[in-house]
């Protein structure tokens, strides 16, 4: 059995994740989180948060799994869940989420019934960058009965969505929704999703910097023309340590920083990799190579390959079902030997498995991706 090694970018010795026995009996691949970590990261996140204007609205799509947030929301300066669609918060408000931010605009229809039937029993806020997304709002809030909070999203920078610096939409946009029988504005969301994964602190601080700067403009022309903006939004877990020295925004939406993964732990931050692919060694026929059983169906590769924390192994490069390692000339990896990976991106290697085995340093526990969209269709088809 090759236990745990060192992990990169933290240069420390671990410990096995957990007991061989245990270890040997997971069904691979799978995710593994080590909960005295992700509690860690947890604790970290609310000292980089303490004493400032900014609470963290931890985000529901790093990991869609409602036993893992609710542990998030028992931090200090937590305040309500963020989520990125509609299912999502639906998803969330079942589970008796009372404040849901979902950080996306919404336009299709099937969406907007869920935003509504999500709205019966959680307060929901949602994004708009166009006056097509206030009616549609509206004609959703009207159909279930309910209403929405809305925030005017701005483009900072990402090229996304969300209205341009200096827009002459934005007064009036946020006036209409003001004027919206069941929806209330509430204020902007600016989501500096270019910034988060930049390499130096110096650098993200400098760029979150003209992120305010631009923001601050906004709020003055809001401000100007007699309009309220209790909530200023946006942030991620690279930018989580500077967000607190902002004077503009009131919350983050970091969601990462809980399982963290390789691409975050190379920038240096205060938190550890806590989400870990359990694999298996299937075949070592060839000098110095190996195969395990874990590919892109289990593997996000949109940030890289993932890491082995086996000092003696190295992902060379993965397909479907199968990741290629190089391994030392003096390692003794065996078919049937666990190699344990971590994933370069948490939120799209998350969405490819149904369950987290969770262990919390004594017992081995299994916990539902219960907000993926395939987990739900799942659940609510095997309803009577």
């Amino acid at each position: 059995m090759v236990n745990p090694g060192g992990l990169p970018g933290h240069g420390t010795q671990r410990q096995p994740i957990l007991p061989p026995a245990l270890l040997a009996g997971l069904p691979t691949p799978c995710l593994l989180v080590d909960l005295r970590a992700a509690d860690r990261n947890i604790s970290a996140a609310a000292r980089l948060l303490r004493g400032t204007r900014v609470s963290l609205r931890p985000h529901f799509k790093a990991h869609k799994c409602t036993q893992l947030l609710r542990r998030q929301l028992q931090a200090e300066g937590c305040f309500g869940a963020t989520c990125q669609t509609a299912g999502e918060a639906e998803c969330l408000s079942e589970a008796g989420f009372p404040d849901i931010l979902v950080a996306n605009v919404i336009a299709d229809q099937s969406s907007l019934a869920q935003l509504g039937r999500a709205a019966q029993s959680a307060r929901i806020t949602v994004a708009a960058d166009c006056l097509a997304h206030v009616n549609l709002l509206q004609q959703a809030a009207a159909a279930a009965d309910v209403t929405f909070d809305v925030l005017i999203e701005l483009d900072v920078g990402l090229g996304r969505c969300g209205l341009p610096l200096g827009s002459p939409d934005l007064v009036p946009l946020a006036a209409m929704i003001g004027r919206a029988p069941r929806l209330t504005f509430r204020g902007i969301q600016a989501y500096a999703g270019h910034v988060v994964l930049r390499e130096g602190r110096e650098l993200r601080r400098t760029l979150s910097q003209q992120v305010e700067l631009h923001v601050a403009t906004e709020l003055d022309r809001l401000t100007r023309a007699g309009l309220s903006c209790p909530v200023v939004t946006g942030g991620g877990t690279g930018t989580l340590q500077v967000l607190g020295e902002s004077e503009v925004f009131t919350e983050a939406q970091a969601g990462s920083y809980v399982l963290l993964d390789a691409a975050y732990d190379q920038l240096g931050l205060p938190f550890e990799p806590a989400l870990f692919c359990v694999t298996t060694v299937i075949s070592c026929r060839e000098r110095e190579t190996a195969v395990i059983d874990a590919g892109l169906k289990a593997l996000s590769a949109d940030r890289g390959l993932p890491i082995s924390v086996n000092d003696d192994a190295r992902v060379l490069g993965l397909s479907d079902e199968h990741a290629r390692l190089a391994i030392a000339a003096d390692s003794n990896i065996a078919v049937g030997d666990k190699v344990i990976l971590i994933p370069s991106h948490v939120d799209p290697t998350v969405n490819l498995h149904d369950m987290l085995h969770v262990f919390d340093g004594e017992q081995l526990a299994r916990w539902p991706v219960d907000g993926r969209r395939v987990t739900r269709l799942r659940t609510q088809e095997s309803r009577p």
